[in-house]
């Protein structure tokens, strides 16, 4: 299965991405309050992936939730490309009767089975370049 997205330069340094089907997200490069940070947008979907997989175990387990947070701490290393040292994840449930087991059930089901961004942190990455020249475009 392949996945797509799109991130399109707004201005300055920041970007919209979007996926086929028109969910978007805006990208700041310039931390200035206009969308996530990249690093921050990584912490983010590792929060979203996880936390997806949790509440699903826990609603097939009959659990019964009425409340649920994930806050997602890195540690970054000081210089470029200031990769994540070290990722915590804090779950936070709510509920009537939770079973802490099924609770640390679902979290270990989304840490290592389920959760592909947690999966693909160390993944390679390989590129391809496209250039348009405006400068090179015939004349109309």
């Amino acid at each position: 299965m392949t996945k797509q997205v799109f991130v399109n330069w707004q201005e300055q340094r920041f970007f919209i991405g979007n996926t086929q089907e028109g969910a978007a997200v805006a990208i700041d490069g310039d931390h200035v309050g206009r969308g996530l940070g990249p690093s921050e947008l990584l912490l983010a979907a590792l929060g979203g992936c996880v936390s997806t997989t949790v509440m699903g175990v826990l609603e097939k387990k009959r659990q019964q939730v009425t409340g649920y947070a994930a806050e997602i701490k890195g540690e970054q290393m000081p210089d470029w490309p200031k990769a994540y040292t070290q990722i915590h994840v804090t779950y936070r449930v709510k509920g009537v009767n939770i079973d802490p087991a099924a609770v640390e059930r679902a979290v270990e089901l989304a840490e290592t089975r389920y959760c592909t961004v947690s999966a693909s942190l160390s993944a390679p990455i390989s590129h391809s370049i496209e250039i348009s020249d405006e400068a090179m475009a015939p004349a109309a």
